[in-house]
């Protein structure tokens, strides 16, 4: 049977990290509202932390604030005897403190079990055309236009959550100023300028052949830990899909400028780099490219964090020196 609803506790769940942040910080708000002063944040993690003695910090007040919000993230860590301890919270008739439980998951079935159900919420990330509309949006609130095609682009270089489109959004905003219009040249632009390695000149380098370079390259930005293996191969399937395009444009008698101006290049770098990965990769060594990179996403997703190193730097290596010849990946 489940313990009688509590206001002061909430489970979120769900990967979109954005909107549950702020629905914290909407709660935060309201907490401040009604008793007339900020909470005391307390932030903890699940691996690291001893769970009574949470639940002690939540049930205990404090003669220097009036009230506390208590946020423990990583609930998906949390066991079943975990969850029985939140039985002396839930019977409390008014707790000290609110208790937020965060995680990336869709569902914990023991929390589930004991939390009341109206005080449970999941986060789901948004759909593409959701997610399109959102940033285009968010740019309008900051003063700012982006054409369609460079929200499209600026989607595929962030990561899937709102919390980080909007960080993302942020430096946008900074680099251009308000009133700017956002092409897929004032985006390549901003990339290139506040990066020292990312996905484009890590095109750059794959574009001119040097694989020693390029491999350079690909170390710096995983050292960085900046940006995610998936979404530099995001990244690079852009790019290779444009200078697909660029090759069927000239098999159709198309001038080298005519092409590029007809697929919206018009970046004096963007267009050596396009001419240049034109010599040193064919009509067919594109299409392999293209496979070659879904393969390894698809492999990405599969294995460990630890690992991805490796295999991006395997992925450089077929794409660069075998022309995306599909390879046979090793098992780890």
């Amino acid at each position: 049977m489940k313990a009688k609803a509590n206001s002061r506790i909430w489970l979120l769940l769900g990967p979109e990290t954005g909107q549950k942040q702020d629905f914290v910080q909407e709660l935060k708000k309201n907490l401040e509202t009604e008793f007339r002063q900020q909470p005391e944040v307390h932030r903890h993690y699940a691996f690291e932390s001893d769970f009574s003695e949470l639940i002690s910090l939540a049930l205990n007040g404090d003669l220097f604030c009036a009230h506390k919000l208590v946020l423990l993230s990583n609930a998906e860590d949390l066991k079943k005897a975990d969850a029985d301890k939140l039985k002396d919270f839930l019977n409390h008739p008014d707790p000290p403190s609110t208790l937020i439980l965060l995680s990336d998951e869709t569902r914990h079935d023991s929390l589930g079990k004991i939390i009341p159900k109206e005080q449970v919420k999941i986060f789901w990330e948004m759909f593409d055309q959701q997610k399109k509309g959102w940033v285009i949006n968010h740019f309008q609130k900051l003063a700012m236009t982006m054409e369609p095609e460079a929200a499209d682009f600026f989607l595929e270089m962030v990561e899937n959550n709102t919390d980080q489109i909007r960080l993302e959004a942020q430096k946008l905003s900074a680099f251009l100023g308000p009133g700017a219009v956002i092409t897929l040249d004032a985006l390549e632009s901003f990339l290139v300028h506040t990066r020292e390695e990312n996905v484009f000149t890590l095109f750059e380098r794959i574009a001119d052949g040097s694989f020693p370079k390029a491999l350079e390259v690909l170390k710096k930005i995983l050292a960085a830990k900046e940006t995610e293996g998936i979404g530099l191969l995001a990244g690079l399937v852009w790019q290779f899909k444009v200078l697909l395009s660029f090759h069927l444009k000239l098999r159709q008698h198309n001038t080298v400028e005519e092409s590029l101006l007809a697929l919206n290049v018009r970046a004096k770098k963007a267009q050596a780099n396009y001419k240049s990965a034109s010599r040193n990769y064919s009509l067919t060594d594109v299409q392999n490219i293209l496979v070659l990179i879904a393969e390894f996403d698809f492999r990405l997703r599969q294995y460990r964090a630890e690992h991805h190193g490796l295999l991006l730097e395997l992925f450089l290596y077929y794409l660069m020196v075998r022309k995306g010849t599909l390879p046979q990946v090793p098992e780890f």
